[in-house]
């Protein structure tokens, strides 16, 4: 890839038509700016994705830790059921009721938990995505000005005068000067 150092220490041969000079160092040291600016865009934008997906990780151990621990509750409440149907039948109506319960209750607590990471998840993705709308925008607008700055050159490299036809021109008119003086 292409670095703003490797556009700042590029030279160009020189001929004898050439551009000037100044001209070239001052549209290079303009995209040398605006590369920079990309440059530096470009990194933010992978920071702040690799911190998304670092808390997207994060949301999926935690839905990891709430399903390890749905699956602790329900032992748990297997236990509890196995150990009321050893007592009495007193205490097994109270048990089966009590492991009914905490079911539920884990269960819909999970299910919460699980809803709210879901839409902790939903909220990165789409915040990833716009960003990476907004990285889109913004590479075609910094294309767009190049091609702007490119055509507004060529404009320019085409209204500037041909010296050497001018000088062939003067020399020609001089030339037949000089015949009609001599006539």
């Amino acid at each position: 890839m292409l670095t703003p150092t490797d556009i700042q220490a590029k030279e160009f041969g020189k001929s004898f038509r050439g551009f000037d000079e100044n001209e070239v160092n001052d549209f290079l040291n303009e995209v040398i700016e605006d590369y920079t600016a990309a440059c530096e865009e470009n990194e933010r934008l992978r920071a702040e994705l690799a911190r998304e997906q670092a808390a997207n990780e994060e949301f999926r151990r935690i839905e990891r830790s709430m399903r390890e621990t749905l699956v602790a509750a329900q032992k748990k409440a297997e236990e509890v059921t196995e150990n009321a149907k050893r007592n009495a039948d007193q205490l097994l109506e109270t048990a089966t009721k009590d492991a009914e319960d905490m079911r539920r209750e884990a269960s819909l607590q999970s299910k919460a938990q699980i809803d709210a990471a879901a839409d902790k998840v939903r909220a990165v993705v789409a915040e990833y995505e716009r960003l990476v709308r907004e990285k889109h925008a913004f590479l075609h607008r910094m294309k767009t000005n190049v091609q702007e700055e490119l055509t507004l050159i060529d404009e320019t490299i085409a209204r500037m005068p041909d010296m050497a036809a001018r000088r062939e021109q003067d020399e020609e008119r001089r030339e037949e000067e000089r015949e009609g003086m001599r006539n």
